[in-house]
């Protein structure tokens, strides 16, 4: 059996809808999902953005062999003190001279940062700690206490030292 009608006549009379305006319609539909769709992967990768940390952003990253090679410092454990509330983090001192250096001079002007790692969270050095007083001696060790306010830090959490735009990353903290 022939026919004299082409697919567009077919489909114009089986829908009741002419060709072109089927058309249109598919094509809005289209740019409609596509926005959709743009629209969820942008925020997916906004979601996944890791935040930013001037604390890291800032520094120079070494190794911790380098840290005790070329500043004097050896940092030791990291943890979680008063339920989670106080971190503590103790260093020792291996050349009293770079160490001092690293610290900002003979009096000790600047303190280590820790910043919390995939965050913009740092943490300073609690207040009332007389640091300006702070006697670096070789082989001595020292701790430091940072409040933990918000529990930003949690058991197996990564840490930075950061210190004068020197920093050793993936300190874990402990319990």
């Amino acid at each position: 059996m022939s026919s004299d009608l082409d697919t567009n006549d077919v489909n114009e009379v089986t829908v009741g809808v002419p060709a072109a305006g089927r058309h249109r319609r598919r094509r809005s539909l289209a740019i409609g999902v596509a926005a959709v769709v743009a629209a969820v992967l942008t925020f997916l990768v906004w979601q996944r953005q890791t935040p930013h940390n001037e604390a890291i952003d800032g520094s120079r990253e070494v190794t911790a062999a380098e840290l005790e090679d070329q500043y004097g410092v050896r940092v030791g454990v990291i943890g979680l003190l008063a339920s989670g509330g106080l971190v503590e983090m103790k260093f020792q001192v291996t050349d009293a001279d770079k160490a001092t250096a690293l610290f900002g001079g003979g009096d000790v002007a600047e303190m280590p940062v820790l910043a919390v790692q995939g965050t913009d969270t740092v943490l300073m050095s609690a207040k009332g700690h007389k640091h300006t007083n702070l006697n670096l001696l070789d082989g001595g060790t020292y701790f430091l206490l940072y409040t933990n306010v918000g529990n930003h830090l949690q058991a197996g959490s990564k840490v930075s030292f950061v210190l004068n735009g020197v920093r050793l990353a993936d300190l874990p903290v402990l319990q």
